[in-house]
């Protein structure tokens, strides 16, 4: 035996086999309950949870545990509760067993089969004591207790049907199974129902395995419930059953309508009772006839399904846009006839305001003309005259200074104009004057009045020798005044032409040395560029351009050495008909 990193739980194993062999048989049940702790705290699936399970089968404990259930427990302590709780070790005990494939296989074989039949038989004794308590008040914690005990072990079944596809068979195969299902009690038969479905789930083709006999045996109980019972949770369970059954089992959906056909009738006694839904997938395995007809129709279903889902969806959109667009339109409504409402109350203030305002002018009026009078009732007679001039020449006055202060605001605007027409035409002159110097930059850019290079102090004397040497070669004669003059003409029009074209080439000349100076620096920058591996953001930045066509440029380039690498071979040979404008055609728009 092989130890593993914990040998205090070896240990207890060993020690807990050793008590097994040395204790009667009414103990052994109470000593093989301590298995439980070690199996919870050892999981299926991780390497203790291994070696324990695979402890448990080498010291034979596994075989006590099937034996020991054919025991009566209303003999033994703790009575059905432990006899349940040994059903679910011995679930936990054989799931995730990590053996050699022969000894896995004999186990399955020989082993596991007789485990099912002794947990239906423990399974169905507790269902024969249950359905001996009454129904009453005094009695109901006692039933609730031995139907949590048969929940454990249908669920142990469960377990290890889960993971064996021979005992799948084994299980639905049983004569225990039916004689769990023809019993009266809904609450059990609900169990072992849904013990069926989940058996069948777990392992479909284990269904194909089942004798027909067995598999008809068993709808015939499920119809029989669906037909008789008045319980709600017996009839969804059985129509559950019948189509677990049918969707695995394909000829049976044939059989379903031509062995029951008077099903369909009576199962109009289920509507409403809360499985409409199971209930009509059964209505139509009835009336289709057979599998390839229900599939059919199912698809169908699913497709009226979709539509009435999309449809649905695409009437609520259009609903939310709608409410959308009258929500707006009531909000625009509602703000067009406030603004409405407050314009009628502005006007209202301001007529009210004006009509406030003649009033309160006509009254200083009246109050001016009253305090008028009363001077001119206490005025002397002789003063009256010179009060009146003053009065006149203080409301000329007035007048004056209103007509100016409305003169100086009507030519206003003018001012503004013939400002800003000024300063337009400052700024005008601005940008030419800056224009203009920029062009005489320009012209003077290139310095033509410096001797072309390559004329240095060698080449100068290289050239007098070689004139010299002409002049010795070719001496002078006597010309006449003609021919001096047509010499003298031909010379200063190539000088002229020299000159004129000066300017032209001394640029030519500079931009060849600018080109030459950038292309030194490009090659200098290839040559110590880092491999991509080891490229920064430094890196990137200092070769990356900011020159929007060098980068268009660069980006169809890069696409178009992409596009040839995809080509094949024989599309790679170039083509020397080929128009090289129709190629550059086809690269932009690439």
């Amino acid at each position: 035996m092989s130890r593993g990193t914990s040998p205090a739980r070896d240990k207890r194993i060993i020690t807990l086999a050793a008590e097994v062999a040395e204790t009667k048989d009414r103990r052994v049940p109470s000593v093989l309950l301590r298995l439980k702790p070690i199996l919870d705290t050892c999981p299926s699936g991780t390497t203790d949870g291994g070696r324990v399970r695979r402890e448990i089968v080498e010291f034979e404990l596994l075989e006590v545990l099937i034996l020991i259930l054919k025991q009566d427990y209303s003999i033994i302590e703790g009575q059905w509760h432990t006899a349940a709780r040994l059903c679910t070790i011995l679930g936990q005990a054989v799931s995730g067993l990590d053996l050699p494939k022969d000894q896995l296989r004999d186990i399955e074989k020989k082993k596991l089969p007789d485990a099912i039949d002794n947990m239906f038989l423990v399974a169905r004794r507790i269902q024969a004591r249950y359905l001996v308590i009454p129904k009453v008040p005094s009695k109901e914690k006692e039933r609730s207790f031995l139907l949590g005990c048969f929940k454990s072990v249908i669920e142990a079944l469960v377990l290890i049907s889960a993971g064996y596809v021979l005992i799948t068979s084994k299980v639905l195969s049983s004569p225990w199974l039916l004689q769990l299902m023809i019993m009266d009690n809904g609450d059990s038969v609900t169990m072992v129902m849904d013990m069926v479905v989940k058996v069948i789930r777990a392992n479909w083709l284990a269904v194909k395995e089942v004798g027909h006999k067995t598999l008809y045996s068993i709808m015939d109980e499920l119809v029989y419930k669906l037909s008789v019972e008045q319980a709600a949770s017996l009839g969804a369970g059985a129509t559950k059953c019948v189509l677990c059954i049918c969707e695995y089992h394909k000829p049976m959906v044939t059989s379903l309508s031509t062995r029951y056909r008077g099903l369909r009738p009576l199962l109009s006694r289920w509507d409403g009772k809360g499985f409409s839904r199971d209930l009509k997938e059964l209505y139509r395995l009835l009336e289709a006839g057979n599998a390839q007809r229900a599939e059919m129709e199912k698809n169908y279903d699913s497709a009226l399904i979709i539509q009435a889902n999309w449809r649905g969806f695409i009437t609520r959109k259009k609903l939310s846009k709608a409410n959308q667009a009258f929500a707006k339109f009531q909000k625009a409504f509602r703000n067009r006839q406030r603004l409405r409402e407050e314009t009628l109350v502005r006007e209202k203030h301001q007529t009210e305001m004006e009509y406030k305002g003649l009033l309160n002018r006509q009254r200083i009026m009246r109050e001016f003309r009253e305090r008028q009078l009363h001077c001119l009732e206490i005025l002397p007679a002789a003063k009256v005259d010179a009060f009146l001039q003053a009065e006149e020449t203080q409301a000329a006055t007035k007048i004056q200074k209103m007509w100016r202060g409305y003169n100086e605001r009507s030519q206003l605007t003018g001012r503004r104009d013939h400002v800003q027409r000024t300063r337009a035409a400052v700024k005008i002159q601005r940008c030419v004057r800056t224009w203009l110097e920029r062009l005489e930059r320009r012209k003077g850019d290139v310095p033509i009045h410096l001797r072309p290079p390559g004329l240095n102090d060698d080449r100068r004397v290289e050239l007098q020798k070689t004139i010299a040497n002409w002049r010795e070669e070719n001496p002078p004669r006597a010309n006449t005044r003609e021919e001096l003059e047509k010499v003298h003409n031909q010379a200063m029009s190539m000088l002229a032409q020299y000159y004129s074209g000066l300017r032209k080439s001394r640029k030519d000349e500079h931009k060849r040395d600018t080109l030459m100076a950038r292309l030194d620096i490009d090659s200098e920058l290839c040559s110590l560029a880092p491999p991509l591996d080891k490229v920064t953001q430094k890196d990137v930045e200092m070769y990356s351009t900011r020159s929007v066509p060098v980068a268009t440029k660069a980006r169809v380039n890069h696409m178009e050495t992409l596009r040839n690498l995809q080509l094949p071979w024989w599309k790679k040979l170039g083509d020397e008909f080929q128009d090289s404008e129709v190629q550059e055609e086809e690269v932009l728009l690439f």
